[in-house]
């Protein structure tokens, strides 16, 4: 074996791609870049799913599930309500001896999630006087649990009544404020205000119910709190 006998590897070395070299190299002409074109000039650069300039397709297929987070443009009517019947009211009192009803305590029983809005329907009929939260009452339903003795409370978020007090500048919110504002609660429906949301705005709030939550955002906030009877 001699020096000049030595050689690389067999594969271990390739000819560098030449471009733009002439015909000679196999590569000349357009130099491997086709014919024009922005793809064969320098400095080109793609953008993700451009497509030519025509309308790209994540802009021509329509737009599903978003929710807009400012309060303004948020909605709390709900597509579907849950629907529970006086009957189904009552088979729940008794099995768990309750006499009171609100999401609070069909949430923690795993009768409904977190998300859901429910409303009371008067099929059947109450055996005894019962205190129902819900977020939609029919008119018979309301009558029937109050003709049992019991009380009927529409439910809302202290977020929204923070709303109606903010949009219009209300200093005071109570059931009759709210009538105005909301076309399913009327001047003497009964109001149970739970805690969702915080509350930045100092009001203060005349209602029939209110959870100790909600009670304690509205007095930081320097409201005050006064209890319906």
């Amino acid at each position: 074996m001699k020096l000049s006998n030595l050689k690389p590897a067999k594969g271990s070395i390739r000819n560098r791609k030449r471009i733009a070299r002439g015909p000679g190299s196999g590569r000349g002409g357009t130099s491997t870049r086709g014919h024009k074109g922005a793809k064969s000039r320098s400095g080109y650069s793609s953008k993700r799913a451009f497509e030519g300039g025509q309308m790209p397709l994540q802009m021509r297929l329509p737009k599903r599930g978003f929710k807009n987070t400012n309060r303004r443009y948020q909605s709390y009517n709900a597509a579907e309500y849950r629907p529970f019947n006086l009957n189904d009211l009552a088979d729940i009192a008794k099995k768990y001896n309750l006499t009171a009803i609100d999401f609070a305590t069909l949430y923690d029983l795993g009768i409904i999630n977190k998300t859901a809005q429910y409303k009371v329907l008067a099929n059947g009929e109450l055996t005894g006087a019962l205190e129902v939260s819900a977020h939609r009452f029919s008119n018979a339903a309301k009558k029937a649990i109050e003709a049992a003795g019991g009380n009927a409370y529409h439910i809302l978020k202290v977020s929204q009544v923070q709303g109606i007090a903010h949009a219009y500048k209300l200093d005071k919110v109570d059931a009759g404020a709210l009538s105005k504002y909301f076309p399913t609660i009327e001047e003497g429906d009964k109001i149970h205000v739970v805690a969702e949301g915080e509350v930045r705005l100092k009001f203060n709030l005349e209602v029939h119910k209110i959870s100790a939550e909600a009670q304690k955002a509205v007095q930081a906030a320097g409201g005050n709190v006064t209890i319906v009877k």
